[in-house]
């Protein structure tokens, strides 16, 4: 059955709120670790604990209890959406607010190439142009004019984290059908605890006032924008909603040049207009190759 355009415009919505929240919860994460020292497994780990409780509370307001029914999806979306929150957080920390979240965010390429072997999504070749686009703007943006040699293993470190990502994104999509978003949302904080419960004890936690405050943000705005960003997925699909949520690393270039001082080069401001013209194209809603032909 076809999608209503009211039903895709309103993901699409939500899924450009859910960029802007991601963005201000990197920021916060940069504030913590800068300002009060927070490691990026601590971050990770509140970042978890308080969305576990946010999807509680909401449960319990609700009345309707979490049930888990997908399991095996539910295992990949959480124990690779998990890892990667974990090396983005831990990258903001090492090169930067912009770059990280550039790599990080390199997720639709993957989801996009891995999205009609999973989910046998049918993608227009108008929307294949502009993920290949995209990326260019991404690669003007991540490499240096010296070229790829100048990258760091923590720019790999990163990349590798926008491969975790693109899978959990399709996890997402596979779970609409059997599981809630707090569900899907309760399985990616689960896993992350998990894999972040031994590095998070390293630095203890005689934190200020002001440095648990911050932590505080930044899990509210996790469990808000990963809210919003799977309801989103109800609408779109997996590739429209990816490009979409390329919108977080062009803001937290701007973000990182304004707040932290972190350079930008013309390169730089070429790829970012680049991704924004892919992202604007992605938000026109379309039709899918089915309905162009009338089945």
């Amino acid at each position: 059955m076809n999608k209503r355009p009211s039903d895709t415009l309103r993901g699409i919505l939500w899924m450009i709120s859910s960029t802007g929240i991601f963005s201000l919860m990197a920021v916060l994460v940069r504030v913590a670790n800068q300002a009060f020292g927070v490691n990026a497994w601590q971050a990770s780990q509140f970042r978890f604990i308080i969305s576990i409780v946010v999807v509680f509370v909401i449960s319990a307001w609700l009345r309707d209890p979490l049930k888990f029914t997908n399991l095996p999806w539910l295992f990949s979306r959480g124990f690779f959406g998990g890892a990667a929150v974990c090396i983005y957080f831990y990258s903001i920390t090492r090169i930067g607010l912009a770059k990280a979240a550039i790599l990080t965010y390199s997720y639709p390429l993957w989801a996009g190439l891995l999205a009609p072997l999973l989910l046998k999504d049918r993608i227009s070749p108008g929307l294949w142009i502009a993920v290949v686009s995209a990326f260019a703007g991404l690669y003007l943006i991540i490499v240096p004019a010296q070229g790829l040699g100048s990258m760091s293993w923590f720019d790999l470190l990163a990349l590798s984290g926008g491969l975790l990502s693109g899978w959990a994104i399709l996890s997402i999509k596979k779970l609409h059908a059997t599981d809630t978003s707090r569900a899907i949302l309760f399985s990616q904080c689960f896993f992350g605890l998990l894999i972040v419960a031994v590095p998070a004890q390293a630095g203890g936690y005689a934190y200020t006032g002001l440095a648990w405050i911050t932590l505080l943000g930044v899990g509210l705005c996790a469990a808000a924008a990963q809210l919003q960003m799977t309801h989103a997925y109800k609408f779109i699909g997996a590739t429209e909603g990816a490009l979409l949520s390329m919108l977080t690393p062009v803001i937290n270039v701007w973000l990182g040049l304004l707040l932290f001082h972190e350079p930008i080069s013309l390169r730089m401001l070429i790829g970012c207009l680049m991704v924004i013209a892919c992202c604007t194209y992605a938000a026109i809603p379309q039709p899918t190759p089915e309905e162009g032909a009338g089945v």
